[in-house]
């Protein structure tokens, strides 16, 4: 049965563990490095971009740190997808450095009010819509505009179901249809703004994909050669100094150590063993019991020769025992005593006024003494 209870044991310790990697954290999209974060390797990722760009010979960085604020001497801020959302101070910020002659991409895939863009969209008058139900997905988008055509761009290659919506005049249409533009392009004072409804011309998996890296070269013509590019990674997690719940929470290391606790926990839990009877404490042990009571007192009545007195409360005791079986009155004398018997027990009343007349008199020694108690203790048991 034990060996059976650990395999049950080790079989839910797995299943825990592959409901763990499957619905856990590292499958959420604000684990710092996840998404389309420029730290990130994986298909959904930017990494690739921000290698290429180092290739290119720009001075490539990340925004992150304890506090958000654009940098003064950047040339293009790339945000794609943060996972935070940005609160309006931070969008007001951005508005400002672009107005004083920054250039901003903008890549947000997620319709409505709750992406983590939409403060910063709103600041500029876009926003991401869902594309209508009875259309299908978006998947190749064309060059609306000359303004992608160094070097040469015809057409996009992009999966998304969203597109830009925007009430000014002064709007752009780049890429997908005038009514349903995916890449829109705005002047904001002496600065720029592209905004894209799609992602995946910018991540590890989508930058190489047809004409796709012409979008990025387009871009990068309003900025001076070498100049200043940076990643927004502020918005992907990397804050400050991480606080133990985002280690614990938001790192493969805090992960694991969740797990292996949940795992101790659980093991504890199916391998304890309750606990045993209370040990009692030396003083309630050491206390003597009734039998060694009972012996030193007979000790005692028997180096003082009071077998008398033994005597006596034997023959209360009889009598006590013999009343109360016959409803009689214990504090009667003897032969009170025996003549009220002799009415309710005639055949026992003779042994009793003999056995109490000699147990009157003094014992001669131990034995005559243990002879008559023993001589009660048969006659009680008989009446």
């Amino acid at each position: 049965m034990s060996g059976q209870r650990d395999t049950l044991i080790l079989l839910g310790l797995f299943v825990a563990l592959a409901a763990f990697i499957a619905l856990g954290p590292a499958r959420s999209a604000s684990v710092p490095g996840s998404g389309p974060s420029s730290y990130a390797s994986g298909p959904g990722g930017a990494l690739a971009l921000y290698r290429w760009l180092l290739s290119m010979g720009y001075d490539v960085g990340r925004l992150q740190g304890a506090a958000f604020a654009p940098e003064p001497a950047a040339h293009l801020l790339i945000v794609l997808g943060p996972a935070d959302r940005y609160d309006p101070g931070e969008a007001e910020a951005v508005a400002r450095w672009v107005a004083e002659g920054g250039t901003l991409l903008l890549a947000e895939e997620h319709p409505g009010n709750f992406a983590g863009t939409a403060p910063l969209l709103e600041v500029f008058e876009l926003a991401v819509a869902a594309t209508p139900e009875e259309n299908a997905p978006i998947t190749v988008a064309p060059v609306l505009q000359p303004a992608l055509g160094t070097p040469p761009l015809q057409a996009l290659e992009a999966t998304t179901r969203a597109v830009i919506r925007s009430e000014r005049d002064d709007v752009a249409p780049l890429a997908g249809a005038e009514d349903a533009p995916v890449v829109v392009g705005l002047q904001h004072g002496e600065g720029y703004v592209f905004a894209s409804s799609t992602l995946q011309p910018f991540t590890n998996a989508g930058i190489g994909a047809g004409q796709n890296p012409a979008l990025m070269l387009n871009i990068l013509r309003r900025i001076p050669a070498g100049g200043r590019v940076v990643f927004d990674e502020y918005h992907h997690g990397f804050v400050g100094q991480a606080t133990m719940r985002e280690l614990l929470l938001r790192t493969p290391w805090g992960w694991a150590t969740l797990y292996g606790a949940t795992v101790l926990a659980v093991y504890l839990i199916m391998t304890g063993r309750r606990f045993g009877r209370a040990v009692p404490l030396r003083a309630e042990t050491d206390r003597r019991s009734s039998a060694e009571y009972l012996e030193s007192m007979a000790g005692l009545l028997r180096r003082a020769g009071r077998r008398d007195d033994i005597l006596a409360q034997y023959r209360a005791a009889l009598k006590r025992r013999l009343a109360r079986a016959h409803g009689l009155s214990p504090q009667l004398d003897d032969e009170a005593f025996v003549a009220a018997l002799a009415v309710a027990h005639p055949a026992g009343a003779p042994a009793v006024a003999d056995l109490l007349a000699r147990m009157a008199r003094p014992a001669s020694d131990d034995r005559a003494a243990l002879r008559l108690v023993a001589e009660a203790d048969a006659l009680m048991e008989r009446l």
